[in-house]
Parts: structure tokens; C-alpha cells; sequence
């Protein structure tokens, strides 16, 4: 009897041990999925407008001839690895768009600012009768936010000489999870490039089985190939050859739309726009 009495006493001891150790699992699980729901909360990507602008001499653009630069773009706040990747990439695409030629490193928009400047200086100088001014303006904005998709629209305006100024367009599509930018092959799947070649083809009057620079376009090695810039707005995909990308600036830009019904198929990532408050 004492035997089995200790028995039971050793069972009561573990049972109430074994529950103590699964009620401190369940408060660690519960305090981690709130910690976690908390965290998310917090570090949901906010976006704020971020401009700078310089003038040579604090000339007035509205006022006649004036070298200047007018940079203006949505900023993602916080320290968050997502928010650094997706400015960081930002950042280095607008310096790229702007000042593409130039061989020394530029690291923020200020920097490109004053080198803008910088270099219209040094050519005013050194060529005082070929003083045009020098002009260069970019505009960011979001076209669409989606929970798995962050696109991105540039439009930009450069004139540094010569007989025309160069305008452009391009996109940035990011996934919001972790700041890094989408290719084409993680947007799209293998079909798409073959149900837009098509596409092409009929509207640029290209018959299916002649190569793809028949008319006079430029693509290389005479390979068909999806444009460099495809971007998402609230209504539909839009797919942005700029001026000298697959043909002469006088064709200008080649641009094709397609509602999101036409092309959802094609598509990795779901569309469902975040409402804004």
C-alpha cells in the first residue's frame, strides 16, 4: 500500500509538473504571436514625399533660362531592412537616369544635385560661348500597392545640350516584404513574353514568321525581348519602350496597356489594391 501510495504521489508530482511546463509553453507562444503581430504592425511601410532641388547662381526655372534640378520621390520611412532596400534601390536608379555617363561614384540625391551643377559649371567655364542651360527633372510616384507588389513610376526630363532634350519613363515594381526588386521572371510566367510578342507583332504589322526587325526596329541580335520598364498601375499593365530602346527617337516612345483581365494569367503576384486611409 505505501508503495502504490508513493506511486500516485510521484504521478501527482509529474502531472503537475508536466502541466506547469505547458502552461509556460502556451503564455511563451501567446506572447510571441502578439510580440510578432505587434512587430508587423510597427514595421508596415509608410512612404512620404522627399524632394531636392538646385539651381546654378539660385536662378528661377519660371523665369527664363536657368540650370537647375528638381528631384521628387516617395521615401520609405523607418530602419527596417525592406524600407533601406527599397530607397537604397531608388536612390541608385534615379542617379542612373540622370547622370548615367559620369564615371565618379555619386552616393545620394544631394550629391547628384551638386554634381549636376557641378558639371555645368565646369562647362561654362571651359566653353563660355556654348552656355545653354542645363535642365533635369525626375518625378517618382506609386502607381500601385498591393499586399505582394510596390510599383514604382519615374518620369524624367533631361537636357544637357545638343539638338534635343531625352524624356523617359521607367518603373520599379518591389516586394514589400523585403525591399528587393522584382525581375521580369518573378512577375511573370514563361508564357507572357510569347502572348505580348504576339501582341507586338500584329500591331507593329510584323508577319509571326518574319524576323522582328523586318520594319526597321532595333532589337539586338534581331531577338524579340520584353521592355526594360513594366510597371502596374490601378487599372492596368503597362509595358513602355522609351525613345532609342528598339527604335529611332523619332518613333518616339512604344507603349502597350493591357487590362489586368487580359493578362491575369501571366501574373506571380496578386493584385488586390491596398485600400488608403
Amino acid at each position: 500500500m505505501l508503495g502504490n501510495h508513493k506511486i500516485a504521489c510521484i504521478f501527482i508530482i509529474n502531472f503537475n509538473t508536466l502541466l506547469y511546463t505547458v502552461r509556460k509553453i502556451l503564455l511563451v507562444l501567446i506572447f510571441t504571436v502578439l510580440f510578432t503581430a505587434c512587430e508587423e504592425e510597427k514595421e508596415a511601410l509608410e512612404f512620404t514625399n522627399y524632394s531636392v532641388e538646385k539651381s546654378y547662381e539660385a536662378c528661377n526655372p519660371e523665369e527664363g533660362e536657368c540650370t537647375f534640378i528638381s528631384i521628387n520621390y516617395p521615401v520609405a520611412e523607418g530602419e527596417n531592412e525592406a524600407a533601406k532596400e527599397i530607397n537604397r534601390a531608388i536612390t541608385n536608379h534615379i542617379i542612373e537616369v540622370v547622370d548615367y555617363r559620369d564615371d565618379k561614384k555619386i552616393e545620394s540625391i544631394e550629391g547628384l544635385a551638386d554634381r549636376f551643377i557641378e558639371n555645368f559649371e565646369t562647362t561654362a567655364s571651359d566653353f563660355p560661348e556654348y552656355q545653354i542651360p542645363s535642365e533635369a527633372s525626375v518625378l517618382g510616384e506609386i502607381s500601385l500597392r498591393t499586399e505582394d507588389l510596390i510599383s514604382f513610376r519615374f518620369s524624367s526630363e533631361i537636357f544637357t545640350g545638343g539638338a534635343h532634350g531625352y524624356s523617359s519613363v521607367s518603373f520599379l515594381n518591389f516586394n514589400p516584404e523585403t525591399g528587393a526588386t522584382y525581375s521580369h521572371e518573378e512577375l511573370f510566367t514563361s508564357e507572357f513574353k510569347e502572348f505580348f510578342e504576339e501582341k507586338f507583332r500584329e500591331d507593329q504589322n510584323i508577319p509571326q514568321n518574319e524576323p522582328i526587325n523586318s520594319n526597321g526596329l532595333f532589337f539586338e541580335d534581331d531577338k524579340f525581348v520584353l521592355p526594360q520598364n513594366i510597371g502596374f498601375s490601378q487599372n492596368e499593365l503597362v509595358l513602355h519602350y522609351n525613345a532609342y530602346e528598339i527604335s529611332s527617337y523619332a518613333d518616339g516612345n512604344i507603349i502597350y496597356r493591357f487590362p489586368y483581365a487580359e493578362v491575369e494569367e501571366f501574373l506571380k503576384v496578386g493584385l488586390q489594391e491596398i485600400p488608403v486611409e
